[in-house]
């Protein structure tokens, strides 16, 4: 690859073209300006850096008290900007830097109990009460995050499937119950016109102002309505990580809930085995030839 005058800036500039989200190049360019600082007291520059410029980088970040997610971060940042200005494998400084193990958080997730009171205690019949059920019934009974609910357009809903556009630009079609239909139906037939604008965007979801909701809009509602019903604060995610687990405690196929989560890799989704470590013992206790004693 031809050298380029900046190498930080033309990566981040690929990663942006590839589809990255905002936040993932935030913090990338914040990760990356961390390790060119580092190199900038060694005498050197991302473009001229030796492997034991990259290894001492990797002692310094181990060194630096910094979470092991953030570290793992900072170095995966460090390994793709080396792969871009690398020609090839054996000129890539950082080719064989391990990363620090993750530990493995398994992420809160909502009692089924506690979904079904979030969502089927009375709710407020205006415009916003519309709005805040098919939001989170959109959450809850399609899996999505925060972004992707923000971003769902009125042509991307076609009956009970949503065209969804998740991370990296990649677009998965993912099914609705009946529970949330009627949720989207009420809130586009009695909600959205009340405070759609003319300059409204084709937003499937709009703010009060008539504009697209935004994901901060999506954790005050969230916030707002947990309050209302006497339950304990948590984000949307945790929506997310609850479609997941109560499908697989239902006896979902794991490659299925993948497909429709829009994971790229299976590993991702298999950390909800661990969530759903209880039931899966109790099904092979009950199916199992030896699963009883």
């Amino acid at each position: 690859m031809p050298a380029v005058a900046d190498p930080v800036a033309d990566h981040l500039a690929a990663l942006a073209a590839r589809g990255a989200s905002p936040a993932t190049l935030r913090a990338y360019r914040s990760d990356l300006a961390d390790y060119a600082g580092w190199l900038e007291t060694r005498g050197t520059t991302p473009a001229d850096a030796s492997r034991a410029d990259v290894r001492a980088y990797a002692a310094h970040l181990a060194a630096s008290g910094l979470a092991p997610t953030t570290r793992a971060r900072r170095l995966s940042a460090v390994r793709g900007l080396h792969r871009r200005i690398a020609s090839d494998a054996a000129r890539d400084p950082a080719a064989e830097i391990p990363g620090p193990k993750r530990p493995r958080r398994l992420p809160a997730v909502p009692h089924a109990r506690d979904t079904t009171r979030l969502l089927d205690t009375a709710w407020p019949d205006d415009p916003l009460g519309l709005r805040d059920r098919a939001l989170l019934e959109l959450l809850y009974g399609a899996g999505l995050r925060a972004a992707e609910v923000c971003a769902l357009d009125l042509d991307g809903l076609d009956a009970r499937t949503l065209r969804v556009t998740g991370k990296g630009g990649k677009t998965r079609l993912v099914p609705i119950g009946e529970p949330a239909a009627r949720a989207v139906d009420a809130w586009l037939e009695r909600g959205r016109g009340a405070v759609a604008t003319a300059d409204s965007p084709p937003a499937l979801l709009l703010s009060a102002r008539g504009r697209r909701l935004e994901t901060s809009g999506v954790r005050r509602a969230l916030t707002r309505r947990l309050r209302s019903v006497g339950l304990e604060p948590h984000g949307p995610h945790a929506l997310r990580h609850a479609y997941a687990t109560h499908m697989l405690e239902g006896g979902g196929d794991l490659r299925a809930i993948q497909e429709l989560l829009g994971h790229a890799s299976l590993a991702t989704t298999e950390v909800y085995t661990h969530l759903g470590l209880p039931h899966l013992r109790a099904a092979h206790a009950r199916a199992h030839p030896r699963g009883e004693g």
